[in-house]
C-alpha cells in the first residue's frame, strides 16, 4: 500500500515529463513552418522604366506605284525595229532605248521585196534586186531616245510593231514620280496633314524615310479607305514599284515620356486594360494598373504610370499574386 503513491507519482511525473517534450516538438515544427511561409520568394526578371522619345503614328498597307508617267510616243507613223528596255528597267536621260523606221521608208523596202518574189525572168530579178538595194540603203533609222531618267513602266510594242503618229512605245516614271500609296481608315485620314513624315518598309527592300505629298478622295463610300501618297526622301535609289509594304505615318512632334518594355506589359482580353508588375523596395510584387500610349522599338509608352528608374517585371509574371514576396534579378 505504501509503494502506490510513489508509482503514481512516477507516472504522474513521466507523463509531465512526455507532454511537455511533446508540446516542445509541436511548438518547433510551428516556427519552422512560419520559417518557411516568411522566406517564400519567388524569382523573377526585372528592367527598369525608362524615359524614351515616342510621337504618334498610324500604321496602313500599301504599294509602290507611279503617281504620273513620262510617255515616250512614235515621233511618226512608224515600225518598230528594235526596242530594249522592259518594264522594271532604269534607263538615263539620253539612252537610245530602240530605233524606228518611217513607215513610208519600210513601205519602200516591202515593195522591193515583193517584187524579187514575183520576178519571171533574170532581167525581171536583177532589176527588182536593185531595188530592194536602194529601198535598203533609204531606209530611215530614227532613235527612240529616253527624254528623262527614270524605271520603265509600260511597254507599248515590240520588234516589228506598226506604230500611228504619236502611239505609245515606253512609259517611264521618273524617280519624283514614284509614290508609295497607302491605304488608310477614312476615319484616320483627318489625322495626316502634307508634309507629315513617314517610314516605309516592305520585304526585301530597305526602309524609306518619306513624306506626304497628297491626300487623295475616298474611293468610295464602301471602300471606306482614303489613298495617301507618299514620296520617298532623296538621295536614294528609287524603291521597286508595284512592290507591297506598310507606312508608318507620324502624326505628332515627338516627346519623351516614361516607357516600359512590352514583356512587362499584361493586357486583359476582356476589357484592353493593361497592366504591370512593380517591385517595390522591400520586394513586393504590386500588380499596377498603367494607360499604354505609343510604342516603338518594343517599348510602351505608359501614362500616369510608374516613374522612370521603377522596376517593374518582364519574366515570371504570369500568375503572380499581388504582393507576393519575389527575387528579383536585376540584371536588364
Amino acid at each position: 500500500m505504501m509503494h502506490v503513491p510513489r508509482l503514481t507519482a512516477c507516472l504522474t511525473a513521466a507523463f509531465l515529463v512526455a507532454a511537455l517534450g511533446l508540446a516542445g516538438g509541436c511548438g518547433r515544427h510551428g516556427d519552422e513552418g512560419d520559417d518557411s511561409a516568411a522566406g517564400a520568394v519567388v524569382p523573377v526578371h526585372t528592367a527598369a522604366v525608362e524615359e524614351r522619345e515616342f510621337s504618334d503614328a498610324l500604321e496602313a498597307p500599301g504599294q509602290w506605284r507611279s503617281s504620273g508617267d513620262v510617255v515616250i510616243p512614235a515621233p511618226f507613223a512608224a515600225v518598230v525595229e528594235s526596242l530594249g528596255p522592259r518594264p522594271g528597267d532604269r534607263v538615263a536621260a539620253g539612252d537610245t532605248l530602240g530605233i524606228v523606221l518611217t513607215r513610208e521608208s519600210r513601205s519602200a523596202l516591202r515593195g522591193a521585196e515583193l517584187l524579187v518574189r514575183e520576178a519571171r525572168d533574170p532581167a525581171a530579178r536583177t532589176e527588182a534586186e536593185r531595188a530592194v538595194a536602194l529601198a535598203r540603203r533609204d531606209l530611215v533609222h530614227v532613235p527612240i531616245v529616253a527624254p528623262r531618267a527614270g524605271v520603265v513602266t509600260r511597254r507599248g510594242a515590240e520588234p516589228g510593231t506598226e506604230l500611228a503618229e504619236g502611239a505609245e512605245v515606253l512609259a517611264i516614271t521618273p524617280p519624283e514620280g514614284i509614290v508609295f500609296e497607302a491605304r488608310l481608315p477614312s476615319a484616320q485620314a483627318g489625322l495626316v496633314r502634307l508634309g507629315d513624315p513617314a517610314t516605309v518598309r516592305a520585304e526585301g527592300q530597305p526602309a524609306y524615310a518619306a513624306r506626304v505629298v497628297r491626300v487623295l478622295p475616298a474611293a468610295s463610300a464602301a471602300d471606306q479607305a482614303t489613298l495617301v501618297w507618299l514620296a520617298p526622301a532623296a538621295g536614294r535609289s528609287p524603291p521597286l514599284l508595284d512592290r507591297f509594304g506598310t507606312a508608318e505615318l507620324k502624326t505628332s512632334g515627338t516627346r519623351r515620356s516614361s516607357a516600359v518594355p512590352a514583356a512587362a506589359v499584361v493586357e486583359n482580353d476582356l476589357d484592353g486594360s493593361a497592366s504591370v508588375v512593380v517591385v517595390t523596395a522591400d520586394s513586393l510584387a504590386v500588380w499596377t494598373p498603367v494607360h499604354l500610349g505609343a510604342s516603338r522599338d518594343g517599348w510602351y509608352e505608359v501614362q500616369g504610370g510608374p516613374a522612370p528608374g521603377t522596376r517593374v517585371v518582364v519574366e515570371g509574371q504570369r500568375g503572380l499574386p499581388d504582393h507576393a514576396h519575389v527575387k528579383p534579378d536585376t540584371t536588364r
